[in-house]
């Protein structure tokens, strides 16, 4: 009996081994870098995304309070992948994710501020456990000096919940740090070879504006309306049709018919008509 239980074990751990090798890949080249660009801009690495709203969020600096940066809603054309970009000290980041973390990123938002109302914040909560509370989702960001122009790229876990800073509660996205995918080698002493630790701090009106925008709701009315602009591209582009009208009358014989046919075989030209910035949120828990 033990035997059997034993190995009943270990084809259960294989299943769950073999269905966590199946895991999606949320972010594959090929969706990420869509090859209608041209050679230029996948040199200089431009054109990647659609630059959308101003978004404010608060950021850690390296020394000193938090403060208020501004960013960009940004949503990666043809694809279910939108977020924002940023500057977190002196490197431009994305924050981006598909489809099933951007509802996980939502459900977060709801929670905390769930929470917010119902006073169930707990200031003397772990900072690790506090701002891993409402779950984790696998994200994307691309970084570099210049924003426009980034050329590091990784795959990181975004971890989802809220911290206090100065007595007031944020909600918080923290995102460890991340191998670039860019680099083909190891060696250490190579710049960028990582992402820093970042921790993005929400009030609840920044969050609500987060929330807003990667809600699947909006992100299909972006598919919606570039099908809706491809729409007549794609009915230019598409073949005439064309079907030779039957040859009713009857073959002629004699020099006539042979010259008449080699005139066929020869027509003339198509005709060819013309006239055809915020504060922190006060927060006071229920005395016990």
């Amino acid at each position: 009996m033990k035997k059997l239980a034993f190995a009943a074990l270990i084809v259960l751990a294989a299943a769950s081994f073999a269905s966590a090798k199946k895991h999606p890949d949320y972010y594959s080249d090929k969706k990420m870098h869509p090859t209608e660009r041209t050679t230029l801009e996948k040199f200089l690495g431009t054109n990647r995304y659609d630059v959308l709203d101003e978004c404010a969020i608060y950021i850690p600096p390296i020394a000193g309070k938090i403060k208020a940066k501004k960013g960009n809603f940004i949503y990666r054309r043809g694809t279910d992948v939108a977020g924002f970009r940023i500057y977190y000290d002196t490197t431009a980041y994305t924050l981006e994710m598909a489809r099933e973390p951007r509802q996980v990123c939502c459900d977060a938002i709801d929670k905390y501020f769930d929470d917010f109302e119902n006073k169930r914040l707990d200031r003397k909560a772990g900072a690790k456990k506090a701002r891993t509370i409402y779950g984790s989702a696998p994200g994307y960001q691309e970084f570099g000096v210049i924003r426009d122009m980034m050329n590091g790229k990784a795959k990181p876990t975004f971890d989802f919940g809220y911290a206090f800073i100065d007595g007031n509660p944020y909600f918080v996205i923290h995102v460890e740090k991340a191998p670039n995918l860019m680099l083909k080698t190891k060696t250490t002493d190579l710049p960028n070879r990582e992402t820093i630790i970042q921790n993005y701090y929400f009030t609840r009106a920044q969050a609500k504006k987060l929330r807003d925008f990667i809600c699947e709701e909006n992100i299909s009315l972006f598919h919606a309306q570039e099908e809706e602009n491809l729409a007549p591209l794609k009915a230019i582009s598409e073949a005439d049709e064309y079907v030779e009208a039957p040859d009713d009358v009857p073959e002629k014989k004699g020099k006539k018919a042979k010259k008449a046919k080699k005139a066929k075989a020869q027509p003339d030209a198509d005709e060819y008509n013309e006239d055809d910035v915020p504060i922190g949120d006060d927060y006071t828990e229920i005395k016990k």
